[in-house]
């Protein structure tokens, strides 16, 4: 008999702003969803409910997971998601194409990644993801890597830090206007779920063939500098088989635990982005857990 195991995780940030991420999953319908809502620019500097994007996280998630189940191509779920977000802009919010203005009346908008385990196929994982959301799926027995997905928010990102903008506002506005959603410019772009048509021309399908024992994570950016340790991969394999208990507030402290140090290590080496939301959800199937 095929064993799901199933551990989700999420840690709010020390930015002193709210945390953005969402996540969801189905068991039955073994799909799961990750997604991180991105910063918007507060008037007053103060990153409040007010100018969080937590709202366009949580419809995407809310949109997704039932959308997996009857869908035929991953792009159909983030498109009923990003009609969502364009609902919650306009309607709830009053922004619009007249009225957007990419600073401090910019949309609620989110990146994000989402699967499932095709019905059929119970070792084919079916994926689609936008923006610096992603996934790792990796071997149970020697913790090696088998796959991980592109992070091309990351690179563009190195390129704007070294652009050198002496004004904020300035530089956000470029972000935005210029780099968002645009996929026909003749330079690097990135996507985000806006409500913006042109947001689903950045969503990667795709699907990996997993054996018994993969373990995958879906995760929102808050956890790329931890992923590659492989200490952390091998504590969520203890976590998934057990070793610490089944309940999910011992899984939980664990983690808790195990992060507070690990933030601390990678700390003193450089490592940056250690202040940020983290969020994940992972999974194995087996027929042989102990």
């Amino acid at each position: 008999m095929e064993d799901l195991r199933v551990f989700a995780f999420k840690q709010d940030n020390t930015k002193s702003k709210s945390n953005d991420d969402d996540y969801s999953w189905w068991e039955y319908g073994r799909s799961f969803a990750v997604a991180d809502g991105v910063s918007r620019t507060c008037k007053d500097g103060y990153q409040g409910e007010d100018c969080s994007s937590y709202p366009a996280a949580a419809v995407f998630c809310h949109e997704v997971i039932p959308a997996l189940m009857t869908s035929k191509s991953l792009c159909e779920p983030f498109a009923l998601a990003n009609a969502g977000i364009e609902r919650l802009n306009r309607e709830l919010h009053g922004i619009t194409p007249e009225t957007v203005d990419y600073l401090h009346n910019d949309y609620l908008s989110c990146v994000g990644v989402a699967g499932k385990l095709s019905k059929g196929h119970p070792h084919k994982f079916e994926y689609g993801y936008i923006g610096d959301c992603g996934i790792l799926v990796y071997d149970d027995a020697q913790l090696y890597p088998k796959f991980l997905s592109e992070n091309p928010i990351g690179i563009l990102e190195q390129f704007r830090e070294g652009w050198g903008f002496r004004d904020k506002d300035e530089r956000e506005i470029l972000w935005r206007r210029k780099l968002r959603n645009r996929p026909n410019e003749p330079f690097m772009t990135y996507g985000a779920l806006t409500g913006e048509l042109s947001a689903l021309e950045y969503v990667k399908t795709g699907s990996i063939e997993l054996k018994f024992g993969d373990i995958v994570i879906l995760f929102s950016d808050g956890m790329y500098p931890f992923i590659f340790d492989v200490s952390f991969r091998a504590e969520i394999m203890l976590l998934l088989r057990g070793a610490y208990g089944l309940e999910d507030h011992v899984k939980n402290r664990r983690m808790k635990a195990y992060l507070n140090t690990a933030t601390c290590s990678l700390r003193l080496q450089g490592v940056k982005n250690l202040d940020d939301d983290r969020t994940f959800i992972a999974f194995t199937l087996g027929d042989r857990f102990g």
